[in-house]
């Protein structure tokens, strides 16, 4: 019997090939419907699972390239982007961490100040996870640092390597320090590639306290108090507290050259808008430190025997799947065919705020949350003449579907986190759709209540 992934993915195939194979409608390229098919069969792959993703991901290159749906320097864009090096040099500090065994120092405080209860713990991961976001400018940055220590956590805990409680706690870091900073400008990717779209197509900067005040409050806030328990009742175990790694060795020179590397990494982190570095380029300076000849935490030969460069292969490939989409006119062609389908009537505010996001969540899908801003933004405003709307109450109704993504491929530190913390993919899509319906249902119609409050998502 075909199991529900397969059968959906074989949906998925068929479409693709018909896309190749029939003629193209009036006013499409073949080279659209070309690469409307390879999009459609690698959101396929990488939604299923049916392949690891990192297969996926080469027949994705593959195929883009065989069947030329847009030039080498836009199929392999993401190699020449920040979050592959972001995610490399997660993976060299996980990897240093690990080695120096200062996770398990940082665990063992983190234990002490919290009572035994797994939903009390997660809640606190969850939060202090969120509160790095203020600190740090890169999700992925801050899974890198935090996944070590969560890991360390889980055996101090009693929860076996890849058990449900090991995967619950990694997940409360990692969406705990993702989700709510969908809020904070600076502090995740989608971001600042709205902040980029708006600048370049419009000419307009959005402003931190303004963007804070409208997505915060709801949004961000309703995760801090919605997700905690979404993770524990999907992920519970019994708590069984050991002592393994209460005693540790004494501190070494490696110990402190480590502590240098992350201290010097994450005061540049936090200062990135004074010295314009990017914190990618931050990640990989650190890891080129970590793995120095002499000088370094891990031994250089730690680059070809331990290091995991399939989600390397992922991310790049997801990036460039959103570059593919840009170029080809796929995406652009999803969101109109979208607007056709639930089109924006003045005066209808609530009928059109959730049609917005509709079609938001589906350019999501097929194009992954950093590319979304990318095609969304030179579209609204038209959506906004449509609507009656402002341009900028067009923008933000983008902004609450990052916080509900649907599958791990849409958000690159997630592919980090399954690549550091053994999480199970099966497991972490559940737990996003479990989220999705729950927010959809509570926070998206508060959230609109709350823009309305502010003066958007109504008519000028």
């Amino acid at each position: 019997m075909i199991k529900p992934s397969g059968a959906l993915f074989l949906v998925a195939a068929l479409i693709a090939a018909l896309l190749l194979i029939l003629p193209a409608p009036e006013g499409i390229g073949a080279g659209t419907m070309r690469a409307g098919a390879v999009m459609t069969l690698a959101v396929g792959l990488w939604a299923t699972n049916v392949v690891p993703s990192h297969y996926g991901a080469l027949i994705f290159l593959f195929a883009s390239m065989v069947l030329a749906v847009a030039p080498a320097n836009i199929v392999f864009s993401g190699f020449a982007s920040g979050a592959v090096w972001l995610v490399f040099g997660g993976i060299v500090i996980g990897l240093s961490v690990k080695r120096t065994g200062l996770d398990m120092r940082l665990a063992t405080p983190f234990l002490n100040r919290f009572p035994n209860n797994l939903l009390a713990i997660t809640y606190g991961i969850f939060w202090i996870s969120a509160s790095l976001g203020f600190i740090i400018p890169s999700a992925s940055g801050r899974v890198a640092l935090l996944i070590p220590i969560l890991l360390a956590l889980a055996g101090r805990l009693g929860f076996s390597e890849g058990s449900k409680g090991e995967n619950g706690l990694i997940l409360a870091g990692t969406m705990g320090t993702m989700i709510p900073a969908f809020a904070i400008l600076p502090a995740n990717v989608p971001n600042m590639s709205l902040f980029g779209a708006m600048e370049s197509v419009y000419g307009i900067q959005l402003a931190y306290g303004e963007y804070l005040s409208l997505n915060f409050p709801v949004m961000s806030i309703g995760a801090l108090i919605l997700y905690p328990p979404v993770i524990w009742a999907l992920f519970r175990e019994p708590l069984r507290p050991n002592g393994d790694g209460a005693e540790t060795r004494p501190w070494g020179r490696e110990d402190g050259r480590l502590i240098l590397v992350l201290a010097a990494a994450l005061i540049l982190w936090v200062t990135d808008t004074m010295h314009g570095i990017s914190p990618a380029w931050i990640a990989l300076g650190a890891a080129l430190i970590c793995t120095a000849p002499r000088i370094g935490i891990v031994p250089a030969r730690a680059l070809s025997e331990d290091i995991n460069y399939g989600p390397i292969l992922y991310v790049a490939s997801i990036i460039g799947l959103g570059a593919v989409a840009t170029h080809s006119g796929v995406g652009a062609l999803i969101a109109e065919t979208m607007l056709a389908v639930m089109p924006l009537e003045p005066g209808q505010d609530f009928n059109n705020f959730f049609a917005m996001t509709g079609i938001a969540v589906i350019v999501g899908i097929f194009t992954t949350m950093p590319a979304q801003a990318a095609i969304l933004v030179p579209m609204a405003q038209s959506m906004a003449d449509a609507s009656g709307w402002s341009l900028m109450s067009v923008v933000m109704t983008g902004v609450p579907t990052w916080a509900i993504m649907l599958f791990p491929y849409q958000g690159p530190p997630l592919i980090l986190a399954l690549a550091l913390g053994n999480l199970r993919i099966g497991w972490l899509t559940k737990t996003l759709a479990v989220y999705f319906v729950l927010a959809s249902i509570i926070l998206l119609p508060l959230h609109y209540q709350w823009g309305r409050m502010l003066g958007y998502f109504g008519a000028n």
